[in-house]
Parts: C-alpha cells; sequence; structure tokens
C-alpha cells in the first residue's frame, strides 16, 4: 500500500524513505509564510522502542553527538525531541542513495565502481570523521567522539556528488549516557575493528579501520569479512587477515595496496594515525584530479546508476507534497499536532553544558548582569508596599471545553462518542467536553479502527490514522458440470483414476533467483552441490532453506511444506 501522508507536530511526513528493526525514515516538509518550504529528513523511533529506556537513551546521545557536528561532510541537525510518545530528529535531507545501495546496484549490472570514485568517497568521509574526532568544546576541550557505526550504509552519496557520513546512533562522547553492558557488542559485525570484535577499548583509529572494510569493498565489489554466521565474521574480524585488494581485483593499481592494508591493520598502532593522514594519502593518489572534477564524474554516474529509482522518488515526492498541502489546507495552519506536548531532552540539559562550558567566569558575569533586574524588582515590591491598595484582579475564565482534529488517509467514516460524522479525510470538532472520547473509522475494504482520545479543556488533540487494506480474498474453486448428450461418450468400464502418488514419495524443491544472478543455496542447515537456480529432491514434510549471495545482496530464508510429489518454489531477490 502507498505511504499516506502524515502529521507529525509542525512536520508533514511526504514520503517513507526506509523502515528498519527501530526507527522509521521520512522525507518531511514544513511550510512558512508566503510559500516557504523545506525538505529534510525525519527518523522517527518505533513506538515499541519509545517505552525503553536504554533505548531513549541512546536516541537521545546521537542527537546530542549530531548537534555538536556542523560539517559539510556529516549530516546536519536541525530538530530533536518528543511529540506525545514518539521521539524523532529532523534532520539535512540528502538527495541520494547510501554506499550499500550503490554498490549492489553496481553488482547487479555486474559493473565495478571505479577506482577513482572509490578513493574520492572514502577521501571525503575522513574529512568528516576527522572534524569529529577532533570536535572540541568552546573551551578547546575535545568531545573524544568515535563513530563505531562506520559501514556502506552509514556513507551516504548524492545525486550531485557529495559524500556525508550519517547516523552517530551508537557513537562514543564523553557526555554520552550510554554504558556499553559486558558482553553486549553495539554496531554492525562485518564492519567492526578487531579490538572492538574484542570487547576493548576503542579510539579513532577503529573508525580507520572500518572505513577501510568499506574502501576495500568498494575496489573489489566483495564482502571482506562477512559471512553466513555472526560468529565466524566476528573471528575473521578478529584474526584481521586481509585480501590484498589488487590480487582479489586486477583493476586496482598495486599503489593503492599499501593505503588500504595499512587502514587494516590489526593493531590500532599500526594504522592511520588520523583520519585526516589517512585522507592526505588518498588525496595524493588522486593528484593531479580534483576534488571538484571527481564530485561531477560521482554525480554522473548516480543519476546514471539510479536513473529509475531518481524518477520513483520525484513523483513521489510530489504526490504526497500535493496531498499533505491540500490536507493542511482543510485543516488550517497550526493544526497538525503542534499543540501537542513536546520536550527536548537536549534542551533539559542545556544548562549544565553551558555551565561545563562558559566556566564561573561566564557564571559571575551572569551574576553581575542580574543585580540590576533584582535591584529595579526590589523598588517595585517596595513601590507597591506603599502605594494605596492593590489593584483589582481580573478575572480568568478557564475554558470548558476542548478541540479534536481528525486527519484520515484515505477518507473514511469518521465516527465520534457513536455518532457518524460523514464521509472525509479530514474533521475538526470543537466544544468537546474534556474526557475520553472513542473515534472509529469505517471504508469498505479496509480494516475497521477504533481508538480513544484523550481532550483537555482549551486544547486540540490531533488524531493521525492511515488504514490498513484488507487482504485480497482468495478465490474459490470454479467447479464445472458437463452434461452428457447423445454426442458425448459415456465413460467406458475401463476408465481408470489418475494413479495418486505414494504417500512416501519425493517432492522438488525449486529455487530461483528474480531478476537473475546465482546463489548459494542450504537446506535444513546443509549446503546443497551447486548455485541457484536449482531444482533438488526433497523428502516430504518440513523444510528451512536459505538462499545467499553477499556479492548480490541476497540472504532470502523461508520455511516450506513439502507435500508428497509436489512441487515448490522459492523465489529470492537482492535487498
Amino acid at each position: 500500500m502507498a505511504f499516506q501522508p502524515q502529521a507529525l507536530g509542525k512536520y508533514w511526513l511526504v514520503d517513507r524513505i526506509a523502515t528498519g528493526g527501530m526507527a522509521e525514515v521520512f522525507k518531511a516538509k514544513t511550510y512558512g509564510h508566503g510559500g516557504f518550504e523545506h525538505l529534510l529528513v525525519i527518523k522517527r523511533i518505533l513506538s515499541q522502542l519509545g517505552e525503553d529506556p536504554e533505548f531513549v537513551d541512546m536516541f537521545i546521545d546521537e542527537a546530542k553527538v549530531s548537534v555538536a557536528l556542523q560539517h559539510a561532510n556529516i549530516v546536519r541537525l536541525y530538530d530533536f525531541g518528543r511529540i506525545g510518545d514518539e521521539w524523532f530528529m529532523a534532520m539535512e535531507f540528502l538527495d541520494g542513495k547510501d554506499v550499500r545501495n550503490l554498490l549492489r546496484k553496481l553488482s547487479r549490472g555486474r559493473r565495478f565502481l571505479p577506482v577513482e570514485l572509490a578513493i574520492f568517497i572514502a577521501a571525503e568521509a575522513c574529512k568528516g570523521l576527522d572534524y569529529a574526532h577532533k570536535k572540541t568544546d568552546l573551551e578547546g576541550r575535545p568531545y573524544g567522539i568515535v563513530h563505531r557505526d562506520m559501514s556502506p550504509s552509514n556513507l551516504l552519496v548524492s545525486y550531485e556528488g557529495e559524500v556525508k557520513v550519517a547516523d552517530f546512533g551508537i557513537a562514543k562522547a564523553k557526555f554520552s549516557s550510554e554504558t556499553t553492558l559486558g558482553g553486549v557488542l553495539k554496531g554492525k559485525y562485518e564492519y567492526m575493528s578487531p579490538e572492538h570484535a574484542l570487547g576493548k577499548r576503542m579510539d579513532l583509529r577503529a573508525d580507520l579501520f572500518s572505513l577501510g572494510i568499506v574502501l576495500h569493498e568498494m575496489l573489489t565489489g566483495r564482502r571482506l569479512f562477512k559471512t553466513g554466521s555472526d560468529v565466524t565474521t566476528l573471528e575473521k574480524v578478529k584474526a584481521a587477515d586481509v585480501p590484498i585488494p589488487s590480487e582479489v581485483n586486477p583493476r586496482v593499481p598495486k599503489a593503492l595496496d599499501r593505503i588500504v592494508l595499512k587502514a587494516l591493520a590489526r593493531e590500532p598502532e599500526d594504522r592511520w594515525a588520523t583520519a585526516a593522514e589517512m585522507g592526505q594519502a588518498l588525496q595524493e593518489y588522486l593528484f593531479p584530479q580534483t576534488a571538484d572534477q571527481l564530485r561531477g564524474e560521482l554525480a554522473r554516474l548516480m543519476r546514471d546508476v539510479f536513473a529509475d529509482e531518481i524518477l520513483e522518488e520525484r513523483d513521489r515526492l510530489s504526490q504526497g507534497s500535493a496531498i499533505a498541502s491540500r490536507m493542511r489546507e482543510k485543516m488550517g495552519e497550526g493544526a497538525a499536532g503542534w499543540d501537542a506536548q513536546t520536550s527536548s531532552s537536549l534542551g533539559r540539559s542545556s544548562l549544565p553544558h553551558v555551565a561545563r562550558q562558559w566556566g564561573p567566569l561566564a557564571l559571575a558575569a551572569a551574576a553581575l548582569l542580574l543585580v540590576p533586574v533584582l535591584g529595579l524588582a526590589i523598588a517595585g515590591l517596595v513601590w507597591v508596599a506603599r502605594s494605596p491598595g492593590p489593584a483589582p484582579v481580573p478575572v480568568v475564565v478557564a475554558p470548558a471545553t476542548g478541540g479534536l482534529d481528525v486527519l484520515v488517509a484515505p477518507v473514511a467514516e469518521v465516527w465520534v462518542d457513536g455518532v457518524s460524522r460523514g464521509q472525509t479525510d479530514v474533521l475538526k470538532l470543537d466544544d468537546l467536553a474534556p474526557g475520553v472520547h472513542g473515534v472509529r473509522l469505517v471504508r469498505e475494504g479496509y480494516v475497521e479502527v477504533y481508538d480513544t482520545i484523550v481532550v483537555e479543556a482549551g486544547k486540540r488533540a490531533a488524531y493521525t490514522r492511515t488504514l490498513e487494506a484488507l487482504p485480497a480474498p482468495t478465490p474459490e474453486p470454479v467447479t464445472t458440470t458437463v452434461r452428457r448428450t447423445s454426442s458425448t461418450p459415456a465413460p467406458t468400464a475401463s476408465a481408470q483414476p489418475a494413479a495418486e502418488a505414494p504417500a512416501d514419495a519425493p517432492g522438488t524443491l525449486t529455487v530461483s533467483i528474480v531478476g537473475g544472478g546465482w546463489a548459494h543455496v542450504w537446506v535444513d542447515g546443509v549446503q546443497l552441490d551447486g548455485t541457484a537456480p536449482l531444482s533438488h529432491s526433497l523428502t516430504p514434510g518440513p523444510h528451512d532453506v536459505r538462499v545467499e549471495n553477499a556479492d548480490l545482496g541476497i540472504a532470502h530464508s523461508e520455511r516450506v511444506v513439502v507435500e508428497s510429489g509436489g512441487k515448490v518454489t522459492v523465489r529470492a531477490k537482492p535487498f
């Protein structure tokens, strides 16, 4: 089902970018006077995780780290907080893809990322990492930021050739509240440094090892440490046994081997000392090509590789924006739910942070500034004490009712407290009594919804819901009755029904790859000879099938039930 735009406070979510195990990511817009629009990205943690204090603390830490980083090669954070029970971040929108998607798309077309562009991406990432590693407060004290999750999915490339580091979700800084539990590893195993995998203390050189993995994979087109088992992957990371890039891909010049292998040294002291040092070595290799030239080449490659996706994304963005604009006009400005309770964890900790950064001299200056203000306040109190009498106190009448804004997609019949309010997608109700009210949404072909909403006196509550389509009914088998006529011969006594297969007859499993390609196949944990596409005989009963090709991004698992003499097909496709 296509994504239906919805409101989140002052933001309008117009298209869903991705949904992961921890958060959803959307393209969003804010609107201002004179037709002003701002396109950005909203990252919203999943509702079930919003009740997990540890995860919320990690989300807050990400915001604290990100807001301190303002660099051309790092995705910027604009806003952070909570609306109702939903935690969110508003971030810079980069019109493009991550390196993971770029490598997968090239692999499907049997293409390599050009060596110069792989080096350029890594060099730009070094700029962003070096800035983060060296970031200090106003007194020059380093924050001590280590990303700890450098991977292809956290390196973004725009259709204009820009490169930015993203997602400081598990970054470590001095002001992080996270305390890593013993035995708990956070991050993607195949992109960890050996010291990370061993649970040892990490510094900025761990990020350089992880970036070295990404660079190795960009140059060779193969996953460096990834296996079908997390345990085996971690063992390979700990050993840091790295094949020479030029031996894996003859297109890679031998001069690059030294740079890559130094980043991937097992011991931190044998690696590049800083991201700036590694980036300088990469830039020297690229000379005399300039960053502007390579950025243009990267932009042309991105627009060529993702030509179809660009058109689809722009079409979805245009449609979503148009729907959001119409909803906003119907609801009226300010009715998107921004009156809901909003709090910012950054704001709650800002004063101690300022005190730590500005020091006692700034606090003393602030105290001196308060002296005349306190003097005026004391003088005012003396004047009031000498005045003839108190001024009359105005009577303030507290509002006795509240309001409710209902936004639903698609159009449905809206019932409030058992009374139908008609077919609509936007409903504004005023003068509702404070308390709990029931909202029911009904539309043929969609799952009926019933929710309760709390309305407070003097406030407007916002209720937004996207209906879920019912699955299409399974067609019933059609039976045909044959009427015998004189021209239809009756069946002879010798006609026999088709023989049924024995109860223990083997069935057939067929594995195919959507879009072409190949993959390894495991059945019940045992790898089959050959690669998919293939057919294999299986005994009747349930079987666990796994299809995998890391280079093509295929990782498909499925349980099938093979019937006696029957056929079962498993179709695997890249992510």
